[in-house]
């Protein structure tokens, strides 16, 4: 392992590199899910409104939107490692601050500072994937920490409610901390340095705003960035409407929506699982079409469930739409970081934000009126909008020589 100006390389890196990147985008989901058994009674320890309370979740969610967009850059400028771990140290001091937090509105404000420090385990991960792995290698890379991320979030609720048995949400919060504490450490002896002095930019505004305009510019980056934001609008606009559809309008009950929940979550799993097993073969932009051609069939299939009524044939469609999911982040992430990855950090935050974006805006749409047909639309959106924003790209050489580089480097 490397750590001073020469930068670790796919060769230098160790193999279990993935998995701690991934325990790090896994902290990030547990920021959230954990404590969601417990929020009634953070509710009553306050005395406030449902609403208030669940805007602590909100909060979070927020810090790590804007953290990324900011971090990204910063992490092309200084290193990957300092965001990373101050990233870390930041989110053990802010859980332990939420956790003795006096009055609902400091603990507001202390879980939007936990989103900016989140924001680094997100961002930095992805751009020392793109530092590290060259072509099929990346592509492996993120289906795992695609696979990650889609496991944490059945498992954490689990675990808040196991939790939930001995501790209240205070205890959570330093729970977390210590989870932090453990990965800030293992970073800290273990963790490369995975970009090399030659290859950052100044540590200033200015070129910091100039790398994020550059990226911009990239026209295949752009394509890539707008099919990124069409799935985020699909996974989050299921997770914002699907419980009241199927609960609502179809008389789930909540441990049966947990059931479906958790089925699609597994559904993406097993696709980011499966694209990391054929991207050596088939390259990313194959699987990325893959993915775009199942989401909008399991679009096609939710709308035929919701205009026939039926719950079986509703989830299936869910189902497809939902795993597809599992084919197109990983890919698209791996070309996008791949057309920028002189410029991997800002590209890493581009996307993020990007995704968290046009989630929230999908969100509130998908659940309008409390209407299935809204869930419909919005899926529908962003499955079609991906693939036609694909054309976009202007360069198609560059896209066959990506693909011909993935193959030949797998």
């Amino acid at each position: 392992m490397t750590r001073g100006g020469r930068g670790a390389t796919a060769q230098t890196t160790p193999r279990w590199l993935v998995l701690l990147l991934g325990a790090y985008t896994a902290l990030v989901v547990f920021t959230t899910d954990v404590y969601m058994p417990v929020l009634p009674r953070l509710e009553q320890d306050f005395a406030t409104t449902a609403a208030v309370a669940a805007a602590t979740l909100s909060a979070v969610l927020v810090g790590i939107a804007g953290g990324q967009v900011v971090l990204g850059p910063v992490s092309d400028a200084v290193g990957r490692r300092l965001p990373l771990l101050v990233g870390g140290i930041a989110y053990s001091v802010a859980h332990v601050l939420s956790a003795f937090a006096p009055t609902i509105e400091v603990l507001l404000l202390l879980r939007f500072v936990t989103g900016l420090a989140a924001a680094a385990c997100l961002v930095v991960t992805r751009a020392i994937v793109a530092d590290v792995y060259p072509g099929a290698a990346a592509g492996r890379a993120f289906a795992t920490l695609g696979a990650v991320g889609s496991v944490a979030p059945v498992i954490a609720p689990l675990l808040g409610g196991l939790l939930a048995r001995v501790m209240d949400w205070r205890g959570m919060f330093l729970v977390l901390a210590g989870a932090a504490v453990l990965l800030v450490a293992l970073g800290a002896r273990a963790l490369p340095e995975t970009l090399p002095r030659e290859r950052r930019i100044p540590p200033r505004f200015g070129p910091i705003v100039s790398e994020l305009g550059a990226v911009l510019a990239m026209r295949p980056f752009l394509a890539y960035l707008a099919a990124a934001s069409a799935v985020g609008a699909v996974l989050f606009g299921y997770i914002g409407a699907s419980s009241f559809v199927l609960q609502e309008g179809y008389g789930l009950s909540p441990q049966q929506y947990s059931l479906v929940f958790a089925m699609n979550a597994v559904g993406i799993v097993a696709a980011s699982l499966t694209t990391r097993q054929l991207v050596s073969r088939m390259g990313s932009v194959r699987l990325l079409a893959l993915g775009h051609t199942a989401s909008a069939a399991g679009a096609g299939i939710l709308g035929l469930g919701v205009g026939l009524h039926s719950l079986v044939v509703l989830m299936v469609g869910l189902f497809v739409a939902i795993a597809s999911i599992g084919f197109v982040i990983p890919s698209v992430t791996t070309l996008a970081m791949a057309v920028a990855r002189n410029n991997a950090g800002a590209a890493s935050g581009l996307l993020g934000i990007c995704q968290f974006t046009f989630g929230a805006l999908a969100s509130p749409l998908a659940g309008a009126g409390g209407s299935a047909w809204s869930l419909v639309a919005v899926v529908a959106a962003g499955a079609l909008a991906g693939p036609l924003l694909m054309v976009m790209i202007r360069r198609p050489r560059s896209v066959r020589s990506l693909r011909d580089g993935e193959s030949s480097e797998g």
